[in-house]
């Protein structure tokens, strides 16, 4: 390994363990806030022992040093001889006075601080006792969002799982029908079924091509017609000679019904022939005569 992916692999180690270091720090701040807060209220109290004990012991000194400063005075008056030494202690007292007047003074102060602070917790306490109520009423109302949503999907996966079911019934009959229709020679396609039992429209056209069978009758006839004519296959069209040509007579030569249709033509079954009467290419077709 270089020398630069040694200095990494130290890097990362070091970062690893100051991670460390940060997350147990803060883990430790979170976990003893509250014993910390127990602590100061226990220090608190104590404080408050200690300045009642103190009070106690200022009251009782107090009352000492009155009755030693009224006995001086009682002593200064039949002897002027220790009248020094009575001032003397009298200053000490005064001194000492002064001394537990400052030092409750401290005291106060502290257990005043000790009581800002404590305020200060209880109030912080309070005000995340408030939003951690609010995060679980958030919580509870998204739960029972979250509830009520899976018992839409529950019923929506059913409905969607009748559904298929109906739709592969439906699919299953329209496949039998379909067989059914079929097997009886019957159009499936509903367009052209419609336009079957619609009559054709009104269109005229001509033979364009006609086929014989093998006793050379014609069988099948070509049209110069089509599906962009309006024709559909099963519809009859009938089929006439106009006599316009040299050595033809006008004449009826029967009716052909439509098997193949294409856009721009069609073939058609011959089913109706007229007597004496040919299809021949150049005859004239039309839907009504």
């Amino acid at each position: 390994m270089s020398l630069i992916g040694k200095f990494f692999v130290v890097m990362q180690i070091l970062l690893s363990v100051t991670f460390m270091g940060f997350a147990a720090t803060v883990f430790t701040y979170q976990a003893d806030w509250k014993g910390k807060a127990e602590a100061e209220q226990k220090a608190k109290q104590q404080v408050q022992t200690e300045k009642d004990n103190l009070q106690a012991e200022f009251d009782k000194y107090k009352a000492d040093t009155t009755a030693t400063v009224a006995a001086a005075e009682d002593r200064a008056e039949r002897a002027e001889s220790a009248n020094s030494a009575l001032q003397l202690n009298l200053t000490d007292a005064k001194m000492e006075k002064e001394r537990l007047a400052n030092a409750l003074q401290s005291q106060t102060a502290l257990v005043k601080i000790a009581e800002d602070e404590a305020e200060s917790r209880r109030t912080e306490a309070m005000a995340q006792r408030v939003v951690n109520k609010e995060l679980h009423e958030k919580l509870t109302g998204r739960i029972e969002k979250a509830l009520e949503s899976e018992d839409k999907l529950y019923n929506l996966r059913i409905e969607r799982d009748n559904l298929v079911s109906k739709n592969k019934n439906l699919i299953e009959q329209q496949a039998f029908l379909e067989k059914v229709v079929r097997n009886n020679n019957l159009e499936t396609d509903p367009r052209i079924y419609n336009a079957q039992n619609e009559p054709p429209p009104i269109v005229e056209g001509l033979v364009v091509n006609a086929a014989v069978d093998d006793r050379g009758a014609v069988d099948l006839v070509e049209v110069s017609l089509g599906s962009d004519d309006g024709l559909v296959k099963g519809h009859r069209l009938e089929v006439w000679r106009s006599g316009l040509q040299d050595g033809d007579e006008a004449k009826y030569l029967g009716q052909i019904e439509l098997v193949y249709v294409d856009s721009d033509h069609a073939v058609g079954k011959v089913v109706q022939k007229a007597k004496n009467g040919i299809i021949k290419r150049g005859d004239n077709v039309t839907s009504k005569l």
